[in-house]
Order: C-alpha cells, then sequence, then structure tokens
C-alpha cells in the first residue's frame, strides 16, 4: 500500500527538485569535509566548480523552470541519490589531489564554463516556451533544432569539464554514468515526442547532433 501510494506523481515539482539538486550539496559538504576548512587552490577548483553545478541547478528549478504537474517520490529520490553519489566520490577523493593547477586544469574550467552556459541557455529557451503556453509544443532555437535534449548534451560537456580538471578514477566513472544516465533519459524524451506529435522531425536526434 506504501509503495502503491510513492509511486504516484505526488510531490510538487518544486520540491522534487530542491531534493534533488540539494541532496548532491550536502554530499558534497560531506566528501569534502575533511579539507574544507583548509582547502589547498586544487582543491577549491573542483569544490567550486561541483558547488557551482548544483546551486546554478537549485536555482533554476526554483526561479526559471515551468513545471506542468507534480512528480513522482521515487523517482526524485533516485535521481537524487544517484547524482549525489557522482558528487561524493570526486569530493572525497580530492582530499588528496590527484594533480596540480596545470593547462589542462585551465581547459577543463574552459569546458565546464561552456557547458554551463550553454545548458542555462537551452533551460532558458525551454522556460519561455512554456511561459507563453502550459502546453507541450516542440522546441525550436537553439540545438532544439537539431537534438530533442540539447540541455543534456550540454551537462555533459561540463561533466566532461570537471573530469578534465580532477582526472581520477572517481570523477570518470561519475562522468560515464553521467552520460549512460542522460543518454537514456534523452531517449525516452524524443520517444515520447514522437508520440506525441506526428510531425515532430524525423531527423532530429536525441542529444548528439547527427549521430544519436
Amino acid at each position: 500500500m506504501i509503495l502503491k501510494f510513492l509511486t504516484r506523481k505526488i510531490l510538487p515539482s518544486r520540491v522534487g527538485m530542491t531534493l534533488i539538486y540539494g541532496l548532491p550539496l550536502v554530499a558534497l559538504i560531506a566528501g569534502g569535509s575533511p579539507y574544507l576548512s583548509s582547502p589547498n587552490a586544487y582543491q577549491l577548483v573542483l569544490l567550486t566548480c561541483l558547488f557551482v553545478h548544483f546551486v546554478k541547478r537549485l536555482l533554476e528549478s526554483w526561479f526559471l523552470h515551468k513545471y506542468s504537474g507534480p512528480m513522482n517520490p521515487l523517482t526524485a529520490v533516485g535521481i537524487a541519490c544517484f547524482y549525489s553519489l557522482t558528487t561524493f566520490f570526486p569530493a572525497y577523493f580530492n582530499r588528496q589531489p590527484v594533480g596540480e593547477i596545470d593547462p589542462l586544469v585551465y581547459a577543463g574550467l574552459g569546458v565546464f564554463f561552456i557547458g554551463e552556459t550553454l545548458n542555462f541557455v537551452h533551460h532558458k529557451i525551454l522556460a519561455d516556451l512554456r511561459q507563453a503556453s502550459m502546453a507541450y509544443v516542440i522546441p525550436r532555437g537553439g540545438l532544439f533544432d537539431l537534438v530533442a535534449c540539447p540541455h543534456y548534451l550540454f551537462e555533459i560537456v561540463s561533466w566532461f569539464g570537471l573530469t578534465l580538471i580532477f582526472r581520477h578514477y572517481s570523477m570518470l566513472l561519475s562522468f560515464l554514468f553521467m552520460v549512460v544516465y542522460l543518454i537514456i533519459r534523452s531517449s525516452f524524451t524524443l520517444k515520447w515526442y514522437r508520440e506525441q506529435f506526428p510531425d515532430f522531425p524525423p531527423d532530429r536526434k536525441a542529444i548528439f547532433p547527427f549521430i544519436l
């Protein structure tokens, strides 16, 4: 009976999104706790980037996104736990930095901020579409003309930037898990669009232009 109750869409979406992006911030603090009081420059770079990523997503969830209804509590908890794991382990293993502030770190910072910026741009496009009409429409503008989920693509770009910064197996695994997760989500999104809109562009891909 309890499970049946929890599988219903009863959780306000803004609350669910706060859980999804707030819990990883707790995981970030927990993972980085051994050195948070006096982080060195390398540790500070990685912690700041992870902090910026999830605070940005929280702010977007509160002030940008337009929601059509509640969400499933189990879904929210599952995604929150997944994001928390991909955040905790890189933060934890950063207690003994594996590198220095070298050119690849600066390249990673550039890639990260490009990913974050373009992720926001495409979230803004979606929000503006929902502002005009709460009904679902075929997204257009930016890379939406090529893929169903460019915001997921640029989230992958952000995590690739983090991987360039923190060249450790924990971050590489987090990146790979995030790629697989977002490919799956974008594929389901593309399938949904095609079912809902008979005129959905047949050549539009899920996440990677011209490829997938």
